[in-house]
């Protein structure tokens, strides 16, 4: 992703959706989300003014949203975010604080050392 793209916490189920479904249309999108309709098509519409989303129209009423970023890309940006607004940029000062404030035994940590060495 050339440029970061930040995504509200109120427009995330609508790029949950589209990764989950793929290109769709705006019903379904929205299909099983709680939220009024039209708050949802402001959020959408939000979501392709940031260029997160591409509509591609169909017809002169419909359009087909695509996401623009894959979630890996997102979670990947955010994760940089996070780590530089909380801890300075450092991931060991993170694993750090996750470590004491969740009480990860030794074993917690072999298990995970474990698992990184079989990646």
């Amino acid at each position: 992703m050339n440029r970061k793209i930040r995504i509200g916490e109120s427009e995330l189920p609508i790029m949950k959706a589209l990764w989950e479904k793929g290109p769709c249309t705006s019903p379904e999108i929205f299909e099983g989300m709680d939220k009024n309709i039209s708050t949802l098509k402001t959020l959408l519409k939000r979501l392709v003014d940031k260029g997160a989303i591409r509509a591609e129209e169909i017809n002169s009423r419909t359009y087909r949203y695509i996401p623009a970023i894959t979630e890996q890309e997102y979670i990947a940006n955010a994760r940089k975010s996070f780590l530089q607004t909380f801890f300075g940029g450092s991931s060991e000062k993170m694993l750090l604080n996750f470590i004491k404030e969740e009480n990860i035994t030794r074993e917690d940590l072999q298990r995970l050392m474990n698992m990184i060495d079989e990646e």
